[in-house]
C-alpha cells in the first residue's frame, strides 16, 4: 500500500516524527528527569514507522477513523481496507466464444458478432468463486478459488498488485496480474495462464468492480475477457 505515496511523503512523515520525538524526549525530561540520548532519536523515529505498518495497529487505526464522528475516513482519504473474504462473480465471454465456435461449425447458419444486434448475443457466463484478499502496508495479494468446482477454473494467484489512489476523476482502484490454474485435460485449453484485472472501489457498495483479460488460448484467438464484482463477505 506505500506504493500511493510519493517519495515527498516519506520524508515529510521522518520530519514530523522526528521533532515529535524531539519535543516528546524534552517533555518527559523535564517531568520526569528521564534522560533520553539525542543519537536515539532514529531509532524511535524507525520502531515508530515500523509500528504503524505492522498490520494489527494500521488496520485499528483505519477502523477508528471510519467510527469515530469527526475524523477524516482513511478508507476514503488514503485507501480502503481490503482484507478479508470477498465473494466473486466473474462475467465471463466465454458462453460468446462458444457462440462464435458453433457457428464456425454449422453451415447452416452465419453469424456476425460485429455487427449483430446485442440482443443476439448470448447473455455473458456467471461462475461464482472465492476470495481471500491480504493486505500489507508493503503488499497486497490475492488468491480465488472455486468452491463449487462446476467450471473448469480451479484457482489463481496474484504476482504483482498496484493500489491506484482516487483522484478528482477516478475513484481508488486495484490492478493486478494474476495466474489462473484450470482443472482441465482439453487440448483446447490451457491448464495455466496468465490474466490481469483492474478494479474500482465503490464506496456506496463497498464493492470492487471492473474488467478482466486472459491469455487463455490465445494463439487460437479464444482467449476471454469479461466483469468481474467483489463484495466483501
Amino acid at each position: 500500500m506505500h506504493k500511493i505515496f510519493p517519495i515527498q511523503s516519506l520524508a515529510y512523515l521522518i520530519s514530523i516524527l522526528t521533532i515529535g520525538a524531539i519535543l516528546a524526549i524534552e517533555l518527559f525530561t523535564s517531568a520526569f528527569g528521564w534522560e533520553v540520548r539525542t543519537l536515539a532519536i532514529p531509532g524511535i523515529v524507525w520502531l515508530i514507522m515500523l509500528a504503524l505498518a505492522f498490520n494489527p495497529i494500521w488496520r485499528a487505526i483505519w477502523w477508528c477513523s471510519k467510527k469515530i464522528p469527526g475524523i477524516p475516513d482513511l478508507n476514503h482519504v488514503i485507501y480502503p481496507d481490503l482484507n478479508g473474504e470477498w465473494d466473486m462473480v466473474l462475467e465471463s465471454n466465454w458462453s460468446r466464444q462458444l457462440q462464435l465456435l458453433n457457428a464456425a461449425t454449422d453451415r447452416r447458419q452465419s453469424f456476425d458478432i460485429r455487427g449483430c444486434e446485442p440482443s443476439a448475443l448470448e447473455p455473458l457466463m456467471e461462475i461464482p468463486l472465492r476470495a481471500q484478499i491480504k493486505q500489507t502496508w508493503w503488499a497486497i495479494k490475492m488468491t480465488v478459488d472455486n468452491p463449487r468446482r462446476d467450471t473448469p477454473i480451479k484457482e489463481s494467484n496474484t504476482y504483482i498488485a498496484i493500489p491506484r489512489k482516487k483522484t478528482d476523476n477516478e475513484p481508488h482502484s486495484l490492478c493486478y496480474f494474476y495466474d489462473q490454474v484450470n482443472d482441465t485435460d482439453n487440448q483446447a485449453d490451457d491448464p495455466k495462464f496468465s490474466a490481469a484485472a483492474c478494479l474500482s472501489f465503490n464506496t456506496q457498495t463497498n464493492c470492487l468492480e471492473g474488467t478482466f483479460w486472459t491469455a487463455r488460448q490465445w494463439r487460437r484467438a479464444i482467449n476471454t475477457a469479461g466483469r468481474m464484482t467483489l463484495t466483501k463477505s
